[in-house]
């Protein structure tokens, strides 16, 4: 086992690598971070595109659990739903307003919840009424509201009869044509992943490629899959931030541990690499860990993280 390699056990038997910045560097590749400062990409005040065309950047670590099966429940916390419903959902009224449901604490509890009963109650797609764009939760079918159309507005439930809803990921196992699987998709407490935002897709890092969170307090860096979508970089899941943070996965969780992990401040550096895209086969997480390993070693290891780490503007 080379000097600096954490190993971290969990109940399946899948061994997840956690390399600090101490591990021996990968042969033949030089630790070369050159590259040019960009602004505002990705929603973080400066940027680096590597001279490969990887993108890099300091951010915070929030925490994504979009993916696991008990993120979102009608009954939000009294079911054991870790994520309130209002972080899921845009409300669309028939005079042609429009409110995120997370916009306040107050909102979220109060008129988002009740708008969204009324919406329910009404079948979902009465434009009478309104209705509700999930984006956190799978959603199918539209409806026409105030002269624009309301996309995935009738939301799924996991067909386990356990009532919560499906949450999606961007990257799936396109081997499970249904949808409304929620295995299909990226597991949050078991697949060290991040998010990205549109800004960093158009500029050729792809779904299902890989990178590296390197946290500076703790040195510890962590190899990961692109697995899904979001408003900027500093975005990863459970699995991610409780690696990054010395901490084992967990096949459970309860919502005191859901933000274990979490980095307030830009003190991670995320980097994404220029590679292809990786086709996610859910019934073999280990592989998905395994090709996220072998593609940071392919990048430059330690080496180049640790010139990176130097050269990288802070934000």
């Amino acid at each position: 086992m080379a000097r600096g390699l954490v190993v971290s056990r969990i109940s399946t038997g899948l061994i997840l690598c956690v390399l600090a910045a101490a591990l021996v560097p990968s042969s033949g590749v030089a630790a070369d971070c050159a590259g040019t400062i960009i602004s505002a990409l990705g929603g973080v005040n400066r940027a680096w595109v590597l001279s490969d065309g990887g993108i890099a950047a300091f951010a915070k670590m929030n925490i994504n659990i979009d993916g696991y099966k008990r993120a979102y429940h009608p009954k939000n916390a009294d079911a054991g739903a870790l994520i309130h419903l209002c972080n899921a959902g845009k409300v669309y009224l028939p005079d042609g307003t429009s409110y995120q449901g997370s916009e306040s604490s107050r909102t979220c509890t109060g008129r988002f919840m009740s708008d969204v009963a009324r919406i329910g109650a009404a079948g979902w797609k009465d434009a009478s009424v309104g209705a509700v764009n999930w984006y956190g939760i799978l959603g199918h079918e539209s409806v026409r509201i105030a002269g624009r159309t309301v996309t995935s507005v009738v939301p799924v439930v996991q067909a386990d009869g356990s009532g919560f809803y499906v949450s999606p990921t961007a990257l799936a196992d396109s081997s499970i044509t249904d949808r409304a699987d929620q295995s299909r998709y990226v597991n949050a407490l078991r697949v060290p992943a991040a998010v990205v935002p549109s800004s960093v897709l158009s500029r050729g890092i792809a779904m299902g490629s890989f990178g590296v969170a390197y946290e500076l307090n703790k040195k510890i860096a962590v190899p990961f899959v692109v697995g899904d979508v979001g408003p900027r970089i500093g975005e990863g899941s459970v699995a991610l931030a409780r690696l990054i943070a010395g901490q084992p996965l967990k096949d459970e969780i309860s919502r005191s541990e859901r933000f274990v992990g979490q980095v307030d401040r830009p003190e991670v550096l995320w980097i994404f690499f220029k590679t292809p895209a990786e086709k996610y086969d859910s019934k073999n997480e280990e592989a998905t860990v395994a090709k996220a390993n072998a593609a940071y070693s392919a990048w430059g290891g330690a080496e180049r993280l640790t010139a990176c780490a130097k050269v990288v503007p802070r934000n």
